[in-house]
C-alpha cells in the first residue's frame, strides 16, 4: 500500500510539472506575441522581432518533424529502460539520436518565415553585422593567411569593441581554409552546391542582387559548408552531453537530457552562427574531465583517464582559438578535478597538470605555426570587451536579474523546470551541475555579460541540464513524460522562431 501511494504521489507530481511547463510556455508565447513585453532592456539591448508570418503549411510540417523526433526519443528511452540493454545497444541508440538531431535541426528552420528559414545559411555568414568573418577572410586574409595571422596581434589592436575585436582569429582562419579548399577542389564545391537547399540557393541569389556582383562558386560552397559544420557540431552535442551525464547518472536519465538539447531554442535560433557550435566543444571537454576524475581500479583505466585529461586540455585550447568564452569552461574543468575527493590529491594534481599540458601544447603549436603571440591577442580581446560597456552602458542590476530568465528561455522553459526539480535533490545532483552554476553566478555577478546571454552562455546549457536528468530520474519519469516535455520545448522553439530575430543584422 505504501509503495502504491508513493507511485500515485509521484505521478501527480509529474502531471503538475507538465501542466506548469505548458502554462509557462503558453504565457511566454502570449507575452512575446502581445508586443507589450520588451525582448530585453529598452534603450540598452533588445532582440528584434520578425514582422513576417511563416507559411502555415511549412510550420505544420516542421511541427510534424518535431513530433517524429519526440517519438523516436521516447522509443530510445523505452529501450534503455529495459534491464537487458548492452553497451553496444546504448552506443547504437546514441548514434541514432545524433543522426535524428541533425534531421530535426534542419526541419525546424523550414517552419520559419520566408528569408528566416534556411535562407539564413547564406545570409548570416555574409552579413558583416551578423558575423563578418567571411568578409575579413576574403578581403584581407585569404591572399596570405599566414601573414595575416602573424600580424594579428597588431591588427586586433585597431578593431572595435564588437564581436570582431573581442575574438581570436580562429573563425577568420577557418573561413580562409574553407575558401582555399573549395578553390583547390572545384568538384567538391560543385557537389556541395548540388546538395544546397533551395532556400539557401535563393539566399545567395538575393545577396548577389543586393551587392550587384556575383559570389564565386568556391565562396558559396565555403559559406554553405560553414553552416553545415555548425549544424553538425550543434546537433552532435547530444553525444558528449550524454557521456557527461552518463558519468554521474543512469542511461535513461542521460538519454532524457540529451534528447532535449536538439529542440532547445538557443540551439536552433542561433544557427548558423558559430556560437551554436561551441556547446559541442564545451560538453566534450567537460565529459572528458568528468570521466578522467572518476576513481579507477586498474592501471589501464588510469592511463585512459590521463589521456582523457590531455584531450580535455587540447579541446579547451582549440576552443580558445575561436572565443575566450572557453576560459570559464577551463575554470569549470579545474574545479571539477579539484573537488573530485574520491581520488587522492596527488592524482588530482597530476590530472590538472595533464589538462594544462594538453592546453599549452596546442597553444604553443599554434604560436609556432602562425608566429602570433596568443596571449597578446587575448589581452587585446579582453581590453576590447571591457571597452564595450564604456561605449554601450548597461544597467547592472537589471541584467543581473534578467540574465537567468533569458538563460532559462534559451534552454527551454520545460527543461529549466526539470533542472529546478533536480536541484531539489541536491545530494544527488552531479558535481558538474553545482560547479557550472557557481561559475555562472560568478560571471553574472562580475557583469561579464549584460545582454545576449542566450547566445553568449549557450555553452553553459549542456552541463546545467544535467540537473534535469536527476529530476527526471528521481520522479521515475518515463517515455510519455519525456514526449510531453519535448513537445513543449519544440512548441516554444517554433513559436520563438516565428516571432524573434536573433542572427540577422541589427
Amino acid at each position: 500500500m505504501e509503495r502504491a501511494a508513493k507511485i500515485i504521489a509521484m505521478r501527480m507530481k509529474i502531471r503538475l510539472l507538465v501542466i506548469s511547463q505548458a502554462a509557462l510556455v503558453i504565457l511566454l508565447i502570449a507575452a512575446v506575441a502581445s508586443h507589450r513585453v520588451p525582448l530585453g532592456i529598452p534603450g540598452e539591448w533588445e532582440w528584434l522581432r520578425v514582422r513576417a508570418n511563416p507559411p502555415w503549411i511549412s510550420l505544420i510540417l516542421a511541427a510534424l518533424g518535431v513530433a517524429c523526433f519526440c517519438g523516436l526519443a521516447a522509443l530510445g528511452l523505452r529501450t534503455l529502460l529495459r534491464p537487458t540493454r548492452s553497451i553496444g545497444k546504448e552506443a547504437l541508440w546514441l548514434f541514432v539520436l545524433w543522426v535524428s538531431s541533425i534531421a530535426v535541426q534542419v526541419i525546424i528552420p523550414t517552419g520559419a518565415a520566408d528569408e528566416y528559414d534556411l535562407t539564413k545559411w547564406a545570409y548570416v555568414n555574409v552579413f558583416t553585422s551578423s558575423t563578418g568573418y567571411y568578409r575579413i577572410a576574403k578581403e584581407q586574409a585569404v591572399g596570405d593567411p599566414l601573414k595575416f595571422l602573424a600580424d594579428y596581434p597588431e591588427w586586433i589592436k585597431r578593431q572595435d569593441s564588437l564581436h570582431i575585436g573581442t575574438h581570436p582569429p580562429g573563425l577568420i582562419a577557418l573561413q580562409c581554409v574553407l575558401i582555399k579548399t573549395m578553390e583547390r577542389y572545384p568538384r567538391l564545391a560543385d557537389a556541395l552546391s548540388r546538395t544546397m537547399p533551395h532556400s539557401t540557393w535563393e539566399g545567395f541569389r538575393q545577396l548577389e542582387i543586393m551587392e550587384r556582383k556575383p559570389i564565386p562558386r568556391a565562396d558559396r560552397a565555403a559559406i554553405y559548408l560553414t553552416s553545415l559544420i555548425v549544424l553538425m557540431a550543434c546537433a552532435g552535442t547530444v553525444v558528449p552531453l550524454y557521456l557527461l551525464a552518463r558519468s554521474a547518472m543512469s542511461s535513461p536519465a542521460s538519454w532524457a537530457i540529451a534528447s532535449l538539447w536538439p529542440l532547445a531554442p538557443a540551439a536552433n535560433l542561433f544557427q548558423p552562427d558559430a556560437d551554436a557550435a561551441y556547446p559541442f566543444l564545451s560538453a566534450a571537454a567537460l565529459a572528458l574531465a568528468a570521466w578522467a576524475s572518476k576513481p579507477h581500479a586498474t592501471p589501464r583505466a588510469s592511463t585512459y583517464r590521463m589521456l582523457a585529461a590531455v584531450a580535455c586540455g587540447l579541446i579547451l585550447a582549440f576552443g580558445n582559438f575561436f572565443t575566450l568564452a572557453f576560459l570559464p569552461v577551463g575554470l569549470i574543468v579545474g574545479l571539477l578535478i579539484a573537488f573530485a575527493r574520491e581520488i587522492p590529491l596527488a592524482r588530482r594534481a597530476v590530472l590538472a597538470l595533464a589538462v594544462g599540458a594538453g592546453f599549452l601544447s596546442l597553444i604553443g603549436a599554434g604560436w609556432w605555426i602562425t608566429g602570433a603571440n596568443p596571449f597578446a591577442v587575448w589581452q587585446w580581446n579582453l581590453k576590447h570587451h571591457a571597452r564595450f560597456y564604456d561605449e554601450y552602458p548597461r544597467t547592472y542590476l537589471a541584467w543581473l536579474l534578467l540574465n537567468p530568465v533569458e538563460l532559462a528561455i534559451a534552454m527551454g522553459l520545460p527543461t529549466a523546470i526539470w533542472c529546478l526539480v533536480g536541484l531539489a535533490y541536491f545530494r544527488r545532483v552531479p558535481r558538474i551541475t553545482w560547479i557550472t552554476l557557481g561559475v555562472l553566478l560568478l560571471v553574472n555577478l562580475t557583469g561579464r555579460n549584460m545582454g545576449e546571454v542566450a547566445r553568449l552562455w549557450m555553452f553553459f546549457i549542456p552541463p546545467c541540464t544535467t540537473a534535469a536528468g536527476i529530476g527526471f530520474d528521481q520522479l521515475g519519469s518515463g517515455p510519455k513524460t519525456l514526449v510531453f516535455t519535448m513537445l513543449l520545448v519544440g512548441l516554444q522553439t517554433l513559436a520563438l522562431q516565428a516571432m524573434i530575430q536573433v542572427v540577422y543584422p541589427i
